[in-house]
C-alpha cells in the first residue's frame, strides 16, 4: 500500500508555489493551510515569507524532513520540483498544477511519472483541486469551504463537483472525514484509496465521483471495501456525448455505460443515477442503520401519499410489513376509530404530535418492520416542528434501547415545514420533499444489506471451472488447431468441445459434398457461406434456410460470396459452405467481451428487435454464479417471454443460466480470446435445452 499516513496525516508540509497575491491559487492554498497542526514551509524563490512563514527559494532548502509536497507551479516546471522532492526524500504530493494530458500534454505527464516512480512519492493529481482531512485540520484545496466532521469520504474526479456538496453539506448536516480530488490520476488510483479507507476508523461510508476508471484492481478493491463500508458511486460519461467531454477534461476514457453498472453491481457498489440521487444516499447511509430484510411501515397522515408511497414500493422492489397481532390492537387503543389499521398507516388529517408519537413508537416496536417512513402534510392542527422533534427523541430512544430501524421523513409542503425538515436534518433524519424519495432510500439500505452476503463462487461454478481447466490441458494442440483457423465452424467446434450444443453440421468444399453432406442431415438444413472475411452472412445472401435444391443452393451462396468481395473490394477466402440441421426456438444472444478494466464481460438478450431497436441487455461481470446469471435474465424488460405469456410456451431459462456461467469460466480461461458472439442461440421449450444457432470468435491480435 502506497503511503497514505504522508498524505493524510503528515507532520510537515511544503508548499511549492505559494503565494502572497490574493486571488492566486497559490495563495488561497497557503491561506487554507493556517489551521494545520503541523509544520508549514512556504516555498517560492520570489518571497523571503509569506504569512509570517520563512518561504524558500526550493525544498532542497528546508532544514527539515518532509512528509507531503503541495505543488501549484506551472506544469512545465512541475519535473523539475518533483526532480528536487524526489531529492529531499519527500513521501507524498499533491500536484494541484493543471496542464497536462486534459490538454493533450501526454509527454510532458509521462515525464513526471517516471519521477514518481522513481523516488517512489505517492501522488495524487495532477490537475485536482487538492485534499482534506477534517480530523487534523489538513486543507490543501483551494476551496472557500471546509465542512464538518463526520463518517463520510469523498474520492472524485471533479473538483467542482467536491465543491457543490461541501457547499450543500450543511444543509443535511453532513460531515467527512478525507476528501480528495483525485484528478489525472498520475499515480494514486481509487482501489488505492479505497484500500486506505477499508481500515481507516473515522471514514463509515465511501463516496466515488467517476469520469473514467484507468484502474485494473478496482474491482478486486471495491469488492473488499463493499463487504465493510458502503461504496456509492456517481459515473457521468453515460452518452457518448457525455463521454467526449469527460475525456477532454481529465484525460480519461470513458467506458460501456452498460458494462460500468454491471462492475459497480458485481463490486457492490450503490449507483447513483443523479447528483440528487448521490446527495440523497449520503444522508441516508452516514445517518441510519441498514435494512435487515425488506418489509417497511409507513405512516401517514393524507391518504393520497400514503398511496403514492405505496406504489413506489413496487418500483424499488421494497414489501410493505404486515403488522404483528399486538400492533394492530395497540393502534386501535391509541387511534380514532376512523383511521384504518394498515400499511400504509393513515392516521388522518387531524393528527397531533401524540398520535405521531403513538404510530412511530408502535411501529418501530414491531418485529415484521424493518424501517419506516414517515409523511406529514401542513394541517391546521398538525405542528410540524413538534412532530420532527419527537421523531428525533423516538430514534435516540430506540437506538439506546438496542432498536436500531432506519427511520426515514417526507414533510411534503413549503414554508410551513421549512423549520421542521432542517431539525430533522440536522439531527440525523434524512427528510425528502416527496415520499417516493423516501421509498427510494430505504430500497438502497435493504439492498446494500443484501449486496454485502452477496457470494462470488458456488459449487456449480467451480465445478464448471475445473471441467473446463481439464479440458484445456487435455486438448491444447485441436484447440490450437481451431484458433489457427477461425470461422463459425471451428468456433462451434469449441464451443462443442466445452459442452455446449451445438448443431450436427459439415463443411462442403463443391456441390458434390454438399448434396451428399444434405441427405444424411435430412430435409430441414441451413446452408451458410464459410469465409473469415463475412461477418454478417446473412447481409451478403451467404444464408439459405430449407432449400429446394441443395446443388444449386451451393452455387448461389458461392456466387453471393464472390459478389460481396467484389463489392467491398476485398480479396476474401472461401472456405466452403456450413452444412447444418435446421434448429428453431426463442431466439436469444449470449456474448462474451474482455474489457480493458473489469476483465470478462458476458453480455445477453433476446433476440430481433429486442436488441436491434430496444437495446434490452443485460451485462455481467465474471466470476458469474448461477444466482448471478439469473438475475441478468430478470434485468430483462422481456424476460416475462422466456417465462411464457399470452399462450407462449415458457422456454428452458436453465439452459441459458448454464451457457452465461460457462461463458464466463470460458472467457476467463482463456485470455487469447477477445470476443465470443453466440447469435442467436434457440432456446427450446422449458426441459428441452437450448442450441447455438451461430458463433463468431475473435481472438487478441
Amino acid at each position: 500500500m502506497k503511503n497514505f499516513d504522508a498524505i493524510f496525516n503528515p507532520k510537515s508540509i511544503a508548499i511549492i508555489g505559494a503565494s502572497k497575491t490574493e486571488g492566486k491559487v497559490g495563495y488561497s492554498i497557503m491561506k487554507n493551510l493556517m489551521s494545520f497542526d503541523g509544520k508549514l514551509y512556504p516555498v517560492n524563490p520570489k518571497y523571503d515569507e509569506i504569512s509570517g512563514l520563512k518561504c524558500y527559494k526550493s525544498v532542497l532548502d528546508i532544514d527539515d524532513e518532509i512528509d507531503l509536497a503541495i505543488v501549484v507551479v506551472p506544469a512545465q516546471a512541475v519535473p523539475k520540483v518533483m526532480e528536487e522532492c524526489g531529492e529531499k526524500g519527500v513521501k507524498g504530493a499533491v500536484i494541484i498544477s493543471a496542464g497536462f494530458s486534459e490538454v493533450g500534454n501526454y509527454e510532458l505527464e509521462e515525464e513526471v511519472k517516471k519521477i514518481i516512480k522513481k523516488y517512489n512519492i505517492a501522488t495524487i493529481g495532477p490537475n485536482c483541486l487538492g485534499i482534506m482531512n477534517t480530523y487534523r485540520n489538513l486543507n490543501t484545496t483551494f476551496g472557500k469551504l471546509f465542512p464538518n466532521k463526520g463518517n463520510i469520504s469523498i474520492i472524485s474526479q471533479s473538483g467542482a463537483v467536491l465543491t457543490a456538496i461541501l457547499d450543500i453539506s450543511p444543509l443535511l448536516n453532513l460531515g467527512f472525514s478525507k476528501i480528495v480530488s483525485i484528478g489525472n490520476k498520475i499515480d494514486v488510483q481509487e482501489s488505492d484509496l479505497m484500500e486506505y479507507l477499508m481500515t481507516d476508523e473515522t471514514t463509515e461510508v465511501v463516496v466515488l465521483y467517476i469520469e473514467g476508471l484507468k484502474d485494473k484492481r478496482f474491482l478486486s478493491v471495491a469488492k473488499k471495501l463493499s463487504k465493510v463500508k458502503p461504496i456509492i458511486a456517481l459515473k457521468s460519461g453515460r452518452t457518448e456525448e457525455g463521454a467526449k467531454a469527460a475525456s477532454s477534461h481529465t484525460g480519461s476514457l470513458a467506458g460501456s455505460d452498460e458494462i460500468y453498472s454491471a462492475a459497480f453491481r458485481e463490486g457492490g457498489i450503490l449507483r447513483a443515477d443523479t447528483f440528487e440521487e448521490l446527495v440523497n444516499l449520503m444522508h441516508i447511509f452516514s445517518t441510519q442503520p441498514l435494512m435487515k430484510f425488506n418489509e417497511i411501515g409507513i405512516v401517514t397522515n393524507a391518504g393520497g401519499f400514503g398511496v403514492m408511497a405505496a406504489d413506489m414500493c413496487k418500483k424499488y422492489g421494497v414489501k410493505l410489513a404486515n403488522f404483528e397481532e399486538k400492533t394492530k390492537e395497540k393502534l386501535k387503543e391509541k387511534l380514532p376509530k376512523t383511521a384504518t389499521i394498515s400499511n400504509p398507516l393513515d392516521i388522518i388529517g387531524d393528527a397531533d404530535t401524540e398520535r405521531y408519537k403513538n404510530a412511530v413508537s408502535t411501529l418501530m416496536e414491531d418485529k415484521n418492520v424493518s424501517g419506516l417512513l414517515v409523511i406529514l402534510t401542513p394541517q391546521e392542527m398538525t405542528k410540524p416542528l413538534e412532530v420532527a422533534e419527537e421523531i428525533v427523541k423516538l430514534k435516540e430512544y430506540y437506538r439506546e434501547n438496542g432498536i436500531k430501524k432506519p427511520i426515514v421523513t417526507s414533510f411534503v409542503g413549503g414554508a410551513s415545514i421549512k423549520g421542521a425538515k432542517s431539525y430533522l436534518r440536522k439531527n440525523g433524519i434524512p427528510s425528502y420533499i416527496t415520499p417516493e424519495a423516501g421509498i427510494e432510500a430505504l430500497s438502497y439500505l435493504y439492498k446494500y444489506s443484501k449486496m454485502k452476503t452477496k457470494e462470488d463462487w458456488d459449487e456449480y461454478l467451480e465445478k464448471i471451472r475445473k471441467e473446463f481447466e481439464e479440458i484445456k490441458d487435455n486438448n491444447k494442440e485441436t484447440i490450437e488447431k481451431l484458433f489457427t483457423n477461425l470461422n463459425e465452424y471451428t468456433a462451434k467446434k469449441f464451443l462443442k468441445l466445452h459442452g455446449i450444443p451445438v448443431p450436427k453440421g459439415y463443411i462442403a468444399k463443391n456441390k458434390e459434398e454438399a448434396i451428399r453432406y444434405a441427405k444424411e442431415l435430412g430435409s430441414r438444413l441451413v446452408m451458410k457461406i464459410v469465409s473469415p472475411d463475412i461477418l454478417h452472412k446473412s447481409d451478403a445472401g451467404c444464408v439459405i434456410i430449407n432449400p429446394q435444391d441443395v446443388g444449386k443452393a451451393y452455387e448461389t451462396i458461392i456466387n453471393n460470396a464472390k459478389r460481396y468481395f467484389e463489392d467491398h473490394g476485398i480479396d476474401g477466402v472461401i472456405e466452403g459452405v456450413l452444412i447444418e440441421e435446421f434448429v428453431d426456438g426463442l431466439e436469444i444472444i449470449v456474448g462474451g467481451k474482455r474489457d480493458e478494466i473489469f476483465g470478462p464481460v458476458v453480455m445477453t438478450g433476446l433476440g430481433g428487435v429486442f436488441v436491434e431497436v430496444l437495446k434490452d441487455v443485460s451485462f455481467g461481470i465474471y466470476p458469474i454464479t448461477k444466482e448471478y446469471a439469473h438475475e441478468m435474465l430478470k434485468e430483462l424488460k422481456s424476460y416475462k417471454i422466456l417465462e411464457g405469456v399470452r399462450g407462449r410456451p415458457k422456454r428452458d431459462i436453465k439452459s441459458i443460466v448454464d451457457l452465461i456461467v460457462k461463458l464466463g469460466v470460458m472467457m476467463e480461461l482463456y485470455d487469447e480470446i477477445k470476443e465470443i458472439d453466440m447469435n442467436p442461440v434457440f432456446v427450446k421449450e422449458d426441459g428441452k435445452g437450448c442450441c447455438v444457432g451461430d458463433a463468431l470468435i475473435i481472438l487478441k491480435k
